[in-house]
């Protein structure tokens, strides 16, 4: 009996399996300044609230890591889901009050952290990244190097950066040639 391609398995491949290769880059000055991880597999989904619903779907969203894209829209991140999960598991717990799209296969998030990670990313955002501007947790729409990216501050020396897949490996050569001067690591 044949199969059809509904009944095969293809894995989820980043599409900087190829360009994010491990190991020690640019200036070696004892530990680099930045490192570099892409989250994958990652499981990401776009909410927006219906007409009304803003505080809502705030409220459902309160156990997930839900990150600010816009008025009453989200995106929301988790790792370690199953294939499609993330979204049908929102899809429910939204239902009537908002949309859900499931962007999983459509951006990357690469993670960026270390002592010069405001420098590198300062050389192409005009977001005021210090704290008392960008706190832990906030989130912002900006451009870098001419690709929409969606920035989320994880912590004090670390910040996610969700691009579209397409834009990925031309964001990916451009943000690693901006920590040279640092050193870097691909983790």
């Amino acid at each position: 009996m044949s199969e059809t391609t509904s009944e095969i398995a293809f894995p989820r491949v980043s599409p900087l399996a190829d360009v994010a290769i491990q190991g020690r880059f640019g200036a070696d000055r004892g530990q680099p300044g930045v490192a570099f991880r892409v989250r994958h597999p990652l499981s990401i989904a776009t909410v927006i609230a219906r007409a009304g619903q803003g505080e809502a779907t705030a409220k459902a969203l309160a156990g997930y890591a839900a990150q600010w894209a816009g008025a009453d829209q989200y995106f929301v991140v988790a790792e370690g889901r199953g294939e499609g999960a993330l979204y049908r598991e929102l899809k429910a717990a939204l239902a009537g009050i908002a949309s859900v799209s499931d962007q999983s296969h459509g951006r990357v998030v690469i993670r960026v952290s270390g002592p010069k990670v405001r420098d590198v990313l300062a050389k192409g955002t005009p977001v005021d990244l210090h704290p008392d501007h960008f706190p832990v947790g906030k989130s912002a729409l900006t451009q870098m190097a001419h690709v929409g990216v969606h920035l989320t501050r994880v912590d004090e020396h670390t910040y996610d950066l969700s691009v579209f897949r397409g834009f990925s490996e031309s964001f990916w050569e451009w943000i690693t040639e901006q920590a040279e001067e640092f050193g870097y690591q691909v983790m």
